[in-house]
């Protein structure tokens, strides 16, 4: 009787290639009223947003923009201006096996902004760092069962084969409007920072439901006497359903992408106020996991009637996606340059994280360092012009998960606080929000055909069998064509004595 296997279809997740680049874009705004008065740029900021990434045959090509913000001063004014610009992002990444149809995963973060004024404008020099990684679908076919021989000796293990099924993303619009104080005499707004954290997904009809809160952080220029600017924020709540069908919402994750943020100062409906409105853009992108766990022959042998011809195939399986979400405080000292104006109080503080690497410290956890680029608005001891002060500050997260070169790696800032300490030096509190992602590939070596082969030839009689390190009753088993439980004993260094 021929043998007869029944086979088992799934699909295992590949990790073609990991690509980092870092990109220099350049913008420029023209300065309104510009003379020969000196501009100074105090403060500097850009956003990037990636519009699409377009998998192509050996690359990855990315389209998207960043906007870029500046506060000066101009001249001996004590008041601060602020103007933006914008330059457009289209990036090539070469990636190797990348092929059209494939999922990537694109990373991007602006990591240095340069504003500086030459003749009339101000020049944005903006260093962006590109992550983009390519994930193929394979499929794989294992046993699930053998018959047709007596005497067969099989072994199953339960795969786990976690893959990226899909992605689907919204945009999501979010608007609110403050009352301010009057004793602000707000003018109008200068700069918006954002910090957008995701709360909860879980599954809801039609699809994924992704909850979070969006802060809005407005440097908005002011009338008050010795305070040219105070910063307002302004909390928003998300709350968006992203289309995803029922099967696939399981295992989900859901990651957020500020596209822009527009502020204004308004007269309030009675004109005896004065509100700001915060409208704030952003994508919300839901990625879905799905597993495949198969119970697949990893190993067979025949112990009567033909030997076996046995086809195997090692696979790569993303057998677990670890996760992990923290916050971590960091504190530090900013110093304020010798020729610089001595620090009286703190108008806003900017700080940019930039990571400059991660890695595997042991007993399943890791570390993520990088720096922190600090720029602080303040006003000095005995003058109305404001001045500003920018520092590096070294951080460091232990996290408790492992991390390798494709892991994903988040890391933004929650909340910043600056206070003079002296005159020469900045007290820095910085609230960092770290999240990681690895997904962790093992080895599996499958039995994928069985074939009879000759007939089983051996003289019965008794055999002693010394098992080395290693050998275990099932490789005895397999040696010596006998069913592994006559060999269950099997311990080295100790004598066996097997029948055959």
């Amino acid at each position: 009787m021929a043998l007869e296997l029944v086979k088992q279809g799934f699909e295992v997740e590949d990790l073609i290639g990991t690509r980092v680049s870092q990109v220099l874009l350049r913008a420029e705004a023209l300065v309104p009223g510009a003379g020969r008065e000196a501009i100074e740029p105090l403060l500097a900021d850009a956003t990037l947003f990636i519009d699409a990434a377009d998998l192509q045959a050996g690359r990855v090509v990315l389209d998207g923009a960043v906007t870029c913000q500046a506060v000066y001063r101009q001249g001996n004014e004590t008041t601060l201006r602020a103007l933006e610009a914008q330059a457009t992002l289209d990036h090539v990444t070469e990636l190797p096996g990348a092929e059209p149809g494939m999922f990537s995963r694109v990373w991007g973060v602006v990591e240095h902004v340069d504003a500086k004024y030459e003749n009339g404008h101000m020049i944005f020099l903006v260093t962006c760092a590109l992550r983009v990684q390519a994930l193929s679908l394979r499929p794989v076919e294992g046993i699930q069962s053998v018959t047709g021989q007596a005497g067969l000796e099989t072994a199953y293990e339960t795969l786990h084969s976690v893959k990226l099924a899909a992605e689907s993303s919204e945009m999501a619009l979010l608007r609110d409007t403050v009352a301010l104080p009057a004793a602000l005499d707000a003018r109008a707004t200068l700069m918006d920072w954002v910090v957008a954290e995701v709360e909860d997904v879980s599954p809801d009809l039609g699809g994924v439901r992704v909850k979070g809160r969006v802060l809005v952080e407005t440097l908005v220029s002011s009338g008050a006497e010795g305070r040219p600017a105070a910063v307002v924020r302004v909390p928003m709540a998300l709350d968006q359903l992203v289309e995803l069908p029922e099967w696939l919402t399981g295992d989900v994750t859901a990651e957020l992408d500020v596209r822009g943020v527009r502020s204004q100062i308004a007269m309030g409906p009675e004109g005896d106020n004065t509100n700001l409105s915060c409208e704030a853009e952003l994508r919300v992108r839901v990625l879905a996991n799905t597993t495949d766990s198969p119970e697949a022959l990893t190993d067979i042998y025949a112990t009567e009637g033909n030997s076996l011809a046995v086809t195997r195939e090692t696979v790569n399986l993303c057998d677990r996606v670890a996760r992990a979400r923290l916050t971590e405080a960091v504190r530090g000292t900013v110093l304020i340059g010798e020729d610089a104006p001595r620090v009286g109080s703190v108008i806003a503080a900017q700080v940019k994280p930039v990571v400059g690497e991660w890695q595997t410290t042991g007993d399943g956890a890791g570390r993520v360092e990088g720096v922190l680029e600090v720029s602080v608005l303040y006003m000095p001891n005995g003058s109305g012009q404001p001045a500003s002060a920018q520092s590096e500050l070294p951080f460091a997260v232990d996290v408790p998960i492992e991390l390798d070169e494709a892991s994903s790696i988040a890391v933004q800032v929650l909340s910043a606080e600056a206070s003079a300490l002296m005159g020469d030096r900045l007290d820095m509190k910085v609230q960092l929000g770290v999240r990681c992602e690895t997904r962790d590939r093992q080895a599996a070596e499958l039995v994928t055909n069985v074939e009879a082969g000759e007939p089983i030839r051996r003289r019965p009689g008794i055999v002693i069998v010394w098992p080395e390190a290693g050998e275990d009753a099932w490789s005895i088993g397999r040696r010596y064509a006998i069913p592994a439980a006559r060999a269950a004993d099997a311990a080295p260094g100790k004598a066996l004595v097997l029948k055959v």
